[in-house]
């Protein structure tokens, strides 16, 4: 009897031996899988992380040219109030609605028109940036929650029974009361990537819109300068004709310092643009200096960010000689400007 109960123990070790490697081996099994179908997702997720990322980044030039153009119409708005202001002036014959006050009263309300569509557009594409940000901090969240889980399962993988950090805990065998079904795992993924897909097809979308507003109200505005300027021309010609032969010199040194001062403010805005994207220039190379040991490398990005500086600090500094030249000349016809007066 004692020798029966012996062979029964025997053998139901051998049993429960070869049921617990059988069950080991199939949990690291599902473990492994595991692991791919996280790492699978993860790099799903961080893709369009990075896509999204990249189309906040290229929004915000956008933005930027928004502001840009909605700045750059506050010069005309303020050259035609004072245009308007100026020919109140006129006395007696000469105060008539000619086609220069027409054309002045209609780039106004083009100019207002034009600022209109730019505010009601940089709202929509500060909406629009606020959107993909949301989308990015979900993406920003589940890249890191599965870069949490594949650690934890990575760890739990590379257990064995010869391990010394091993141990019995209790109730790690109850449910999670917080643990979800593996189809609302992947569907939340795929519902954050569909999410921020679509938020990023509109920023798509929307840039095409500000590129075309942009360039339409910009048409706009030079348009009407043009007719502004063209009534101009043929009214200061009108004038001309009747004047003496030193009035019409005295117009003719006036529209070139008009033209000067135009050409002047043109390198100063030139010289302005170019500002920014020094700023960014020294920008990046002043964080980049600051990476960490071995990764302060002198790589591509860093000899180009250098050579950019350069690039930018020599065409501000032939701008800015083309700018002393201009202005040199412009004091030189305002001088010519007085004598004539005096005359």
């Amino acid at each position: 009897k004692q020798w029966y109960q012996r062979r029964v123990a025997i053998t139901a070790g051998d049993e429960t031996d070869e049921i617990t490697r059988f069950t080991q081996e199939d949990v690291n099994k599902k473990l492994a899988q595991r692991l791919r179908e996280l790492n699978f997702w993860k790099d799903e997720v961080q893709s369009q992380l990075q896509a999204v990322d990249k189309e906040i980044d290229t929004l915000l030039k956008y933005k930027g040219s928004l502001e840009n153009s909605l700045e750059s119409t506050e010069h005309p708005q303020s050259v035609t109030t004072s245009c308007l202001t100026y020919r109140q002036g006129r006395e007696a014959i000469d105060m008539v609605q000619d086609d220069v006050e027409i054309n002045l009263l209609k780039e106004v309300e083009v100019i207002e028109g034009v600022r209109s569509v730019l505010v009601r557009t940089l709202e929509q594409t500060v909406e629009q940036i606020r959107r993909l940000r949301s989308a990015k901090y979900f993406l920003q969240k589940d890249v890191a929650d599965k870069n949490a889980a594949i650690s934890i399962d990575n760890s739990c993988h590379t257990l064995n029974n010869k391990d010394t950090d091993i141990n019995l805990y209790e109730g790690v065998t109850q449910d999670l009361v917080s643990a979800v079904m593996p189809a609302d795992w992947s569907n939340y993924s795929d519902a954050n990537i569909k999410k921020a897909e679509c938020e990023k097809q509109a920023s798509v979308t929307l840039r095409s819109v500000i590129a075309g507003v942009i360039e339409q109200t910009r048409n706009d505005l030079l348009t009407q300068c043009r007719n502004v300027d063209l009534a101009l021309k043929k009214r200061v010609e009108e004038c001309s004709n009747a004047k003496e032969r030193l009035t019409g010199h005295l117009d003719k040194v006036e529209k070139e310092i008009e033209s000067m001062e135009g050409n002047i403010s043109q390198l100063k805005a030139a010289i302005d643009e170019k500002l920014a994207p020094l700023k960014v220039a020294h920008t990046r190379l002043a964080q980049r200096s600051q990476r960490p040991n071995i990764e302060l490398t002198r790589d591509p990005a860093q000899y180009q960010l250098v050579n950019e500086v350069k690039l930018i600090e020599s065409a501000i500094a032939a701008l800015e000689s083309q700018l002393e030249a201009s202005e040199a000349s412009l004091k030189g016809l305002i001088r010519n400007q007085i004598d004539l007066k005096e005359d």
